[in-house]
């Protein structure tokens, strides 16, 4: 009989393993996309929610889809600082928590709740330099027979998500409001069989386009990467005359 843990390490490999594959068939696609952003553009970042939103008309806005499906809060986190913007977009929304509550990863201890809070941080840092505004939805319900994920963690991962959105004056919002049950974690209607993924992501995405109210912006520079430390000494040594 295997131990606990071994059949753990088993299951964030595998875990692991389906979202790479899933990143190296649309990796290419993403970052094309994202070289064509401009400043109107809303990002669209998360998991399997996101990619299976597309690209909805926000507004006559260019969206760019950034979803990967099975991904944590850490693997967008990874993603995103893998990748880059050529300018400051619009807006960005956030759909991510979904595969953090599987209970093999324990979502009821606090050491997990505190690993996704800081997974979450990364994403905001970066998408808040990549927009001029962030949104982030509360983590959807999922189905009283899908016993994968824990539905008590669905509110207590969601309040975490509200506190960071209020705490970096980014906005939080509620996308999959009617089709929770109360406050219990699941879903009264509006599920695919599977007890996770929605049976309809048109409406999802309508709902999403009514809820995030985007500002106008004016144009915006290009984001430029950031100057290592080492290159700043260098120029300043040039300035001035001095070897570094």
């Amino acid at each position: 009989m295997h131990a606990p843990w071994i059949a753990t390490a088993a299951r964030h490999w595998r875990h692991g393993r389906c979202v790479r594959n899933r990143l190296a068939e649309r990796g290419p696609a993403l970052r094309a996309a994202l070289r064509k952003a401009g400043p109107q553009s809303v990002i669209l970042a998360g998991n399997s929610h996101v990619e299976f939103l597309g690209a909805p008309d926000c507004g006559g806005r260019p969206c760019i889809n950034l979803g990967i499906g099975g991904s944590t809060a850490a693997d967008c986190a990874a993603l995103l600082a893998d990748l880059r913007a050529p300018m400051r977009c619009a807006a960005s929304v956030l759909i991510i928590g979904t595969n953090d509550i599987l209970r093999w990863r324990h979502p009821e201890r606090a050491s997990t709740e505190r690993r996704f809070e800081a997974e979450v941080r990364r994403i905001l840092r970066i998408l808040e330099v990549w927009s001029a505004q962030v949104f982030v939805a509360a983590i959807p319900p999922i189905g009283a027979w899908a016993t994968g994920r824990d539905p008590t963690a669905v509110a207590a991962f969601s309040d975490r998500l509200e506190a960071l959105c209020r705490a970096g004056g980014h906005s939080f919002f509620d996308p999959f409001a009617a089709l929770r049950d109360g406050g219990s974690g699941l879903a009264r209607t509006g599920l695919h069989p599977d007890g996770v993924h929605l049976a309809d992501y048109t409406g999802l995405a309508a709902e999403l386009v009514r809820l995030v109210a985007i500002s106008s912006v004016s144009p915006a520079p290009r984001i430029r990467p950031a100057i290592p430390m080492g290159s700043l000494r260098a120029l300043h040594a040039a300035a001035w005359g001095v070897r570094p």
